[in-house]
């Protein structure tokens, strides 16, 4: 039986965001970050674009709509807010789709395509994640496939770009999709070398306690920090975000005792806390202290959208220590690349990330928002710790490897040790405008179809009759 290729185009883009679903915790089933886009690229094929924009928001709603199902527990009370936001998301896949359907009908099977496909994508992920209003970079193919030898070189935004390639690639003639299965494997193959190899911790490390829990109280996270220390003094201790929900700074008890806490532990404490901020207001702080006060301190650059979460700051500085410079980005600051860029080009030896995800929003974000941390830590060449509320607190080697953890939603800590790291990467130096030039690229390659379909449609009467390709419209599959 011989599927009408109306029918065949729905259900490839369905399969593919199913593929998709399953490559993101908590089923995590990285591996199929490699071909998870692939069925929608055919789906594409020959496909006209207005068909296209539809099959993308299938898509994009499908995907978008189970792996981010946990934002209903984080608006509790507001749950009508979590379908216009998984719409939003969706747009963007339908945009790309519209696009690269445009693409194939002017081009045809081939590089010019492949390539288009692969720009445009790049240039709506990063935008989507980095520059529109409601950031969001969590899902994305780069993210889905972990760090990988592409991650010093070119980022997370590197990867997506060479998956969507890869994928695009199979979808065009045959000498072009082996072109893309050998790329493929390359990626796939890249990124299970990167989770395999050891980083030596190097001739210096430094001992760290990183304290997991939800209940912030100054006593609460002394104990559990002893506790954790006991056989292994630390160098530095960290508690999360919010740890001490309260402007630190003016509260003269509880800065005494946390100094005389550090004294105690013959350590450095890392904690969230809060600070004033000119007209009033507060900002969202990683307070580093000693026993001889207040060392350092970090505002919080990208605030949580809908959150009152403080005035945001607008510096990345490393803070200086007997153990070396610590970077001490906050939380939502990671999900992005430019604070702990910024900070490691500013002489961060390794990080100390007080982070928050609240109990109640599930064991599907947590584990998400754990990945991006990954990434980080992979695209500067740094140790990282993080201690987050109630989980993921993990310690990460500059590969992006998860050394060490603890359970998730269970009140802990850990302890370990991280190497400190002076060279940059690629990436640190100038890698990172990788994103930053496909995008313009990207966007600029999408306007200038537009013309051309416009100046046809003028000229000749229909766009349809303009492309160069051997491909006809109801193909669904490569030449």
């Amino acid at each position: 039986m011989v599927l009408p290729p109306l029918i065949l185009r729905l259900l490839l883009s369905i399969g593919s965001a199913v593929l998709a679903i399953l490559v993101f915790p908590p089923i995590g089933w990285s591996a199929f970050a490699v071909v998870a886009w692939v069925p929608l690229l055919f789906a594409l094929r020959g496909a006209k674009p207005a068909h296209g924009f539809y099959f993308g928001l299938l898509h994009g709603g499908i995907f978008y709509g189970v792996t981010m199902a946990w934002l209903a527990k984080v608006f509790v009370g507001a749950q009508q807010m979590v379908v216009p936001l998984v719409l939003i998301m969706a747009l963007f896949t339908a945009f790309f789709a519209r696009g690269y359907a445009v693409a194939q009908r002017r081009y045809g099977p081939g590089w010019a395509a492949a390539l288009f496909a692969s720009c445009w994508w790049l240039a709506l992920e990063f935008y989507r994640s980095e520059i529109f209003y409601l950031k969001f970079p969590w899902m994305t193919p780069g993210v889905g496939l972990g760090p990988t030898w592409i991650s010093p070189l070119i980022g997370v935004s590197g990867a997506s770009f060479l998956l969507i390639l890869a994928a695009a690639l199979v979808g065009q003639k045959k000498r072009h999709s082996l072109t893309g299965a050998v790329l493929m494997a390359v990626l796939l193959g890249s990124a299970v070398w990167q989770s395999t190899r050891d980083v030596p911790l190097g001739s210096d490390p430094v001992k760290i306690t990183a304290v997991q829990s939800e209940v912030a109280d100054i006593d609460n996270y002394i104990e559990l920090s002893k506790l954790a220390s006991g056989e292994q003094p630390a160098d530095v201790i960290l508690w999360p975000e919010y740890a001490l929900p309260f402007e630190l700074r003016k509260d003269v008890r509880a800065s005494r005792k946390l100094f005389q806490f550090a004294e105690t532990m013959g350590a450095y404490v890392v904690l969230g806390t809060h600070s004033a901020a000119p007209d009033e207001g507060w900002r969202n702080t990683a307070m580093t202290v000693d026993a001889r006060g207040f060392v350092g301190e970090h505002y919080k650059n990208h605030t949580v959208h809908f959150f009152d979460d403080g005035v945001p700051g607008t510096e990345s500085k490393a803070v200086a220590t007997a153990h070396g410079k610590v970077g001490t980005p906050i939380c939502f600051d990671c999900d992005y690349q430019d604070v702990i860029r910024r900070m490691t080009a500013d002489g961060a030896e390794f990080f100390a990330i007080p982070s928050m995800d609240a109990i109640h929003w599930g064991e599907q974000e947590h584990y998400q928002h754990a990945e991006l941390f990954r990434h980080r830590a992979a695209e500067n060449g740094r140790w990282l710790a993080v201690a987050a509320t109630s989980g993921v607190t993990q310690i990460l080697d500059p590969n992006g490897k998860r050394v060490k953890s603890i359970p998730i939603i269970e009140e802990g800590a850990l302890s370990g040790e991280i190497g400190r790291v002076t060279e940059l990467t690629l990436y640190t130096r100038i890698g990172w405008l990788f994103p930053w030039v496909v995008m313009v690229a990207g966007a600029l390659w999408m306007i200038v179809l537009f013309l051309q379909g416009l100046v046809e449609r003028f000229t000749k009467g229909s766009p349809e009759r303009s492309h160069r390709g051997s491909s006809p419209v109801d193909s669904v599959g490569p030449s």
